[in-house]
């Protein structure tokens, strides 16, 4: 029982790792992974007769869902490189063992940090202050009802009739594809000074999948930036800013967009880290009355200085200051607990937010260089979603009263799987799609190289694009989501769009949610293979 557990525990952590690599590369938001894990766990522990399958599939989840947030963390941020200093970054890339070797071991000192993080509070956030932690009730709740191996045979229908559409439209091998990869649906025109873009057929699938699965939450944002893009920006730009190219153009008034949002995160996150410091520094960080199956005092203490003594090296490799490696740990320390007491209460993880909260002033204090500025935003991604997702583990586990040392053994397992695994996928994507194309377009990323370039451009263009996030902002449209719409190329954002208008056909959105999870995740894995077989 236990090989099999800890067999599919890998196969699914590789499995949630390469699926979000893709996705958190390609569009601008990144689902959490677990439900999908917990279905197709059940679909893997059907094949054996195993007791207690409920607490099989509670600790195959548990530890191969870490996969699919460090993939995302890395997927938002560690692009950047490319697009602040693309010949450096292509000499990594022109070095498949040291590419690797770099993201790995940034993903592991920093998903160690935040899994440490996360154990030392896990007693106070989920007993002692009793946050619900959605995520982790949601699995839960997947794990108990007894029907859901009905939901795990639609997610496993949508993986497979996607799988059969990507083999007849891209081929395999010596056979050829039979279904054409783009369609022209409206042809590129100009009308004035309003230019309408060509309209391709090309991973809408996927693009569908993830649309619905999110909702309105992302159409209406979405659909304002596409709109936005072509009757705003393309309008303004023609009667005011010619002197500018039409990319600088664009790219200056998203970057206003990009400087108001900074500005906004900036009010609330010192005023919130501050309340959590003094709450610590009332109740202390660990509790009196923990459970005997706690390390101890003195094997919690050796345990953080080696991951803290492993990080410091791996950033000193990189020419880190140590004073610029304290700040790093310190600040990082007070992000993570804020994010945990986010996810904690409404189950979202606000990676980005607090990233750049520690990354500007590292910039300034420091005057770090491109390599330590995006590897700075990587690994408070990394650590603060990690400790997030750990804690949604440990929900389930207390919900479930699992084993605490076995949580933390398949916890740990994951991590490192999902650490050695994440550079060679991130490796074989980037050098078969290359970055800022269609299929890896990073939005995420690129947004991230306009906050730190953001001194270059024209000041009427940053202020437009201030004014116009701020009318947004009013209107309780989300700007970080519209501004994906305006970067992404129309054809992506008309599919999300499309998706998530799908919902508004179904009278129950959740009955569906299975099929169409194995719909991004069969074409994340095929889109992965063809990377691989070139």
């Amino acid at each position: 029982m236990k090989i099999v557990i800890a067999g599919s525990a890998i196969i699914l952590a590789t499995f949630a790792t390469a699926v979000m690599s893709y996705i958190s590369m390609a569009t601008p938001i990144g689902p959490w992974i677990a439900p999908t894990v917990v279905l197709i766990s059940m679909l893997v522990l059907k094949l054996f007769s195993l007791k207690q399958p409920s607490h099989a599939v509670a600790f195959i989840t548990i530890s191969s869902s870490i996969g699919g947030i460090l993939a995302t963390a890395c997927g938002f941020s560690y692009p950047t490189l490319y697009f602040l200093e693309p010949v450096l970054f292509e000499g990594w890339l022109s070095d498949p063992v040291y590419f690797c070797a770099i993201l790995s071991g940034l993903s592991l000192v920093a998903g160690a940090f935040g899994l440490f993080i996360a154990h030392l509070f896990e007693h106070r956030l989920i007993v002692e202050d009793q946050l619900s932690f959605p995520i982790g009730q949601l699995v839960y709740k997947m794990i108990a009802v007894g029907d859901q191996i009905k939901k795990a045979y639609e997610l496993m229908a949508g993986f497979v009739m996607t799988f059969f559409f990507c083999l007849l439209q891209d081929g395999l091998m010596s056979m050829n594809g039979v279904v054409p990869k783009a369609i022209t649906l409206v042809p590129a025109l100009t009308w004035r000074v309003i230019s309408f873009p060509l309209i391709r057929f090309d991973l809408w699938p996927m693009l569908w999948a993830i649309g619905f699965v999110t909702g309105h939450v992302i159409a209406i944002p979405l659909a304002v930036g596409a709109v936005t893009k072509i009757f705003l920006v393309d309008t303004v730009y023609a009667a005011w800013f010619t002197h500018l190219s039409a990319i600088e153009f664009s790219m200056t008034f998203c970057s206003g967009m990009v400087l108001y949002g900074l500005l906004m995160s900036f009010i609330p996150v010192p005023s919130m880290i501050f309340k959590g410091l003094s709450w610590l520094k009332k109740h202390g960080i660990y509790p009196v009355n923990r459970s005997s199956e706690s390390l101890t005092d003195s094997s919690i203490l050796a345990v953080g200085g080696l991951i803290i003594a492993g990080g410091g090296l791996f950033l000193h490799y990189f020419n880190f200051s140590m004073l610029s490696i304290a700040f790093l740990f310190i600040a990082s320390f007070a992000c993570i607990y804020q994010i945990m007491v986010i996810a904690g209460k409404i189950g979202l993880a606000p990676l980005g937010r607090f990233a750049t909260f520690v990354m500007i002033p590292a910039l300034l204090l420091f005057g770090l260089d491109m390599i330590q500025t995006v590897f700075v935003a990587t690994f408070v991604e990394i650590c603060g979603g990690v400790a997030a997702d750990v804690l949604f583990g440990r929900k389930i586990a207390h919900l479930m009263q699992l084993d605490r040392k076995k949580v933390v053994a398949y916890q740990v397992l994951g991590l490192v799987v999902s650490s050695l695994v994440v550079g060679v996928v991130f490796f074989f994507l980037i050098k078969h799609f290359g970055l800022g194309s269609s299929q890896l377009f990073a939005y995420k990323s690129q947004s991230r190289a306009l906050q730190i370039a953001v001194k270059q451009f024209d000041y009427w263009g940053l202020a437009l694009g201030a004014l116009f996030s701020a009318i947004l902002k009013y209107l309780k449209i989300n700007p970080m989501l519209v501004l994906g719409g305006l970067l992404m190329p129309i054809n992506i954002s008309i599919g999300l769009v499309f998706g998530g208008l799908l919902t508004a056909f179904v009278k129950n959105r959740e009955q569906w949610e299975p099929f169409w999870s194995g719909v991004f995740a069969s074409n994340s894995i095929w889109m992965l293979l063809r990377a691989m077989l070139g």
